[in-house]
C-alpha cells in the first residue's frame, strides 16, 4: 500500500510540475512578429495627421495687425458728424478705405509695401498730412493704393520702386499736422484701377464702386 501511495504522490507532483512549467512558458513567450507589426501599424494610424500650413497671401499687410485694428471706420461705412464712431467728426460720405487704429501705440509705426511696385504720388494734403500712392499688380491688372496720415519727413520719393514688404514710411503723430489733425491711424485704400485719387470719402455708392475693400485682398 505504501508503494501505491508513493506512486500516486509522484504522479501528482509530476503533473503539477508540468502544468506550472507550461503556464510560465506561455506567459513569457514573446508576441509573434505579425502581432507586433499590427500593433505598430495601429499606433501610427491613430496618430493625428499634421495640418497643412495655409498658403501665404500674395500681398503683405500695409501695417502690422492691420485687419484686427480696423475697428472704427471700415471700408464703405457711411459717415456723418452725427453718427461717426470718431468724435468730433468733420467728414460726411462713404469711406473709401479701411482705417487701422494706432492711438494706443507710442513707438514709431512703419507702413509697408503690400506688393512689388512703384510710388506714383507722394505729397502732403489737407485731412491727411503726409499721403502717398503706389502702383501694383492685382490679378494681372495694375491698380493703385493709398496710404494716408503718414509722417511727411518719412514719405517715399515719387518714382521709387520697391519690393513686397519693404518699409515705405511711418505713421504721423496723432492730432498733429503730420496726420492732418486726425487721430493716429492708417487710412489705406485700394482703387479698382490705376487712377490717382486721394479722396477719403465719396458721396454716393456709385462712386464707391471705384474702390475695393482692402480686407478682401489682404491676408490676416
Amino acid at each position: 500500500m505504501k508503494i501505491r501511495y508513493l506512486i500516486y504522490i509522484l504522479i501528482f507532483v509530476l503533473l503539477a510540475g508540468a502544468m506550472t512549467a507550461y503556464y510560465f512558458l506561455k506567459i513569457a513567450r514573446p508576441k509573434s512578429s505579425s502581432s507586433a507589426t499590427a500593433t505598430a501599424t495601429a499606433t501610427l494610424t491613430s496618430s493625428p495627421t499634421p495640418q497643412t500650413t495655409a498658403s501665404l497671401s500674395a500681398y503683405a499687410l500695409p501695417v502690422a495687425e492691420f485687419r484686427s485694428r480696423v475697428t472704427k471706420k471700415p471700408f464703405g461705412i457711411y459717415i456723418t458728424p452725427q453718427n461717426s464712431p470718431v468724435q468730433p467728426e468733420r467728414f460726411t460720405g462713404y469711406h473709401t478705405g479701411a482705417d487701422a487704429e494706432y492711438q494706443d501705440v507710442t513707438d514709431d509705426v512703419p507702413v509697408y509695401a503690400i506688393a512689388d511696385g512703384k510710388v506714383v504720388l507722394s505729397e502732403t494734403a489737407s485731412g491727411y498730412g503726409g499721403v502717398f500712392m503706389i502702383s501694383f499688380n492685382l490679378n494681372d491688372t495694375q491698380h493703385t493704393a493709398l496710404y494716408g496720415h503718414i509722417r511727411p519727413s518719412s514719405l517715399p520719393k515719387d518714382g521709387t520702386t520697391f519690393n513686397k514688404g519693404d518699409r515705405l514710411g511711418l505713421l504721423g503723430t496723432g492730432y498733429s499736422s503730420e496726420a492732418g489733425g486726425e487721430r493716429r491711424h492708417l487710412h489705406f485704400a485700394v482703387l479698382s484701377d490705376d487712377r490717382i485719387d486721394i479722396k477719403g470719402y465719396v458721396q454716393s455708392r456709385n462712386e464707391l464702386s471705384s474702390w475695393i475693400d482692402p480686407l478682401t485682398i489682404l491676408g490676416n
